[in-house]
């Protein structure tokens, strides 16, 4: 065996020898404190905190121990959502395929209506009355129906020729009775569309109030296509009660209107009424007199 000394100078060897003997007695010392652990039976402890048995050291497995555990379960769960969704996918492509069953069918019986030549020219004569009946109403809206207006003499002519349907109301502005129809015209010339609803002046009309014979304020003149074709004088019929004239519905005015064929409506029928008040649906009819000008609407009788 070699000297681990050789070459060296004296100062030098002499100092490797001091480290070597000083780390001999560190190893030496260690292995007896080793045999004297295991003599005593504590072999295999570590009473340092970093040891494998210390402090540290188990706080850190405990660590991981539940950083591994919390994966687990996240790995876990993952797996159940994705077993439920593939679950609901299942069951979402069962439903479509029986869906897609009842669209077939469904489809077959379009083709054998389609292939039907009077189905088809009925469903088109549908779809032209559809639109036929749009452009009325775009075409009524341009001529101003779908309010009621007060008109001049010089615009008399004009407004009653340009529309199939007109109900002028004649009126007096001193007049209670031309109040209370001003008031049931407001209510009827937005829903019905398909008839022009205007007032004049009597007093600032006198050629046509000569013209067509107006003797009794307010009277209601309706004309088809510029001609007069009915006038509703006074309150003729129209009260409910007989000894309050003025006191009546606006049903009743819509109901006279549409007998002349310039509006359609038809009052309810009882057996309707029934079936409404089931739905929790009241009629409701709009009520002014003279006596209650300003009270809230009645329900009709």
């Amino acid at each position: 065996m070699s000297n681990p000394f050789e070459g060296m100078g004296d100062d030098e060897k002499e100092y490797q020898k001091v480290v070597s003997d000083n780390v001999n007695k560190r190893m030496e010392g260690a292995m007896n404190d080793l045999k004297k652990k295991y003599s005593d039976g504590r072999g295999g402890d570590d009473m340092g905190d970093n040891g494998p048995t210390g402090d540290a050291y188990q706080k850190h497995q405990q660590m991981q121990k539940k950083r591994a555990d919390a994966a687990r379960a996240q790995k876990n769960a993952s797996k159940k959502a994705e077993a439920e969704m593939i679950k609901a996918q299942r069951e979402n492509m069962q439903q479509n395929d029986q869906d897609e069953s009842s669209d077939d069918e469904y489809d077959d019986l379009l083709e054998e209506l389609d292939a039907d030549p009077e189905m088809e020219a009925l469903r088109a004569k549908r779809i032209s009355h559809m639109r036929q009946k749009q452009m009325d109403r775009a075409e009524n809206l341009a001529k101003g129906h779908g309010s009621y207006r007060i008109i001049t003499q010089d615009e008399f002519l004009n407004e009653v020729t340009t529309s199939k349907w007109v109900a002028l109301h004649f009126f007096h502005k001193e007049f209670e009775r031309c109040k209370i129809m001003h008031h049931h015209l407001e209510l009827i010339a937005p829903i019905h569309i398909e008839c022009k609803f205007i007032n004049i002046d009597a007093e600032k009309c006198p050629f046509f109030v000569s013209k067509l014979q107006v003797r009794t304020l307010p009277t209601l003149v309706i004309f088809r296509d510029g001609v007069a074709v009915d006038r509703l004088t006074g309150f003729q019929e129209m009260a409910v009660d007989p000894s309050e004239p003025d006191k009546w519905h606006t049903s009743k005015l819509q109901a006279w209107i549409a007998s002349t064929g310039a509006i359609t409506f038809a009052m309810p029928t009882e057996e309707i009424r029934k079936e409404m008040e089931k739905m929790g649906i009241t009629p409701r009819g709009t009520i002014w007199s003279t006596k209650h000008a300003n009270a809230d609407d009645e329900d009709e009788d």
